[in-house]
């Protein structure tokens, strides 16, 4: 992997949000050593079967839906007919219960130690990790969710954060899974994404664990303005074989540059954010003052 030198220095300098998707915690294993986390296929037709006396109609939509990828619109649907508790027990059993372990991913990002991680993943890996580890920021951690009011004195104090862009585990009931919850809670919670759009505005942002299909990403770049004139691009990191046309639509759009690792091996992303990890702290040891 090929890593910016402009990267590695806004990193270094704490200016770069590293923004956490669902692909950092597909490695990790339950307490069993056989549970993974669900990719969003699994997570949504594990939901589907949640949905007590499906129709055939509705079933016939709802898989047409998720084999075509169409994830936002096939979970709008499976959502509205599951029921509340239903979903809450869903949510606790496939993503609480295993204890799933931390990943490589996990302890590469924090030996980086950003400032600030975004993530939209539901579960408390991430956050478990970094308070369970030796290697923690001596500042501690601070979990912020989008309905939580707190955001703006973490921003201002040393301590890191860690923004739960789509709500928790904690409370199944503020999980974002739909378009629909999203645009409710841009309305009703106006102010936290005020700030996370002047974040995206602000810092270069690292985008790890995400498919460019996947539709936690396209609501973030549907709706969160990256594409303020500036001459720093956000960067994303994904498998070798992306069309060029799509790589240049992506840039053009969203001033997004492709960090590629090898199709499929994922050892290659291991090793590669292993050494993002050497790279910045060489540069941090270089120039103590940034």
């Amino acid at each position: 992997m090929i890593w910016p030198k402009s990267l590695v220095t806004e990193l270094a300098s704490r200016r770069c949000i590293i923004f956490l998707g669902a692909g950092a915690s597909v490695s990790c294993v339950g307490q069993d050593g056989r549970i993974h986390p669900p990719k969003w296929i699994d997570f949504l037709t594990g939901l589907r079967d949640c949905v007590q006396m499906l129709s055939s109609d509705d079933a016939s939509v709802i898989n047409d839906l998720i084999e075509k990828e169409k994830f936002l619109d096939a979970a709008e649907i499976i959502y509205s007919l599951v029921p509340s508790a239903d979903f809450t027990n869903f949510i606790r059993v496939t993503l609480d219960t295993p204890k799933f372990q931390s990943s490589r991913i996990h302890k590469s990002i924090l030996y980086i130690d950003p400032k600030i991680v975004i993530t939209t993943n539901y579960d408390k890996i991430y956050e478990n990790y970094c308070g369970s580890s030796n290697e923690s920021a001596s500042e501690g951690y601070n979990v912020a969710k989008y309905y939580d009011d707190h955001l703006i004195a973490d921003l201002r104090s040393p301590i890191r954060i860690i923004i739960k862009a789509h709500g928790c585990t904690s409370d199944s009931s503020k999980v974002i899974l739909t378009k629909s919850q999203y645009f409710n809670a841009r309305k009703k919670y106006l102010n936290f994404y005020k700030i996370l759009d002047s974040l995206f505005l602000s810092h270069t942002i690292l985008f790890i664990g995400y498919s460019l299909n996947d539709p936690d990403i396209s609501l973030l770049l549907e709706n969160v303005n990256i594409t303020a004139p500036s001459i720093h691009p956000h960067y994303f990191v994904t498998e070798s074989g992306l069309i060029d046309v799509l790589k240049q639509s992506n840039k053009n759009s969203y001033n997004l540059d492709f960090i590629e690792f090898e199709r499929g091996n994922f050892e290659d992303l291991y090793l590669g954010l292993e050494e993002l990890v050497d790279l910045v702290e060489n540069k941090r040891a270089s120039n103590p003052a940034i």
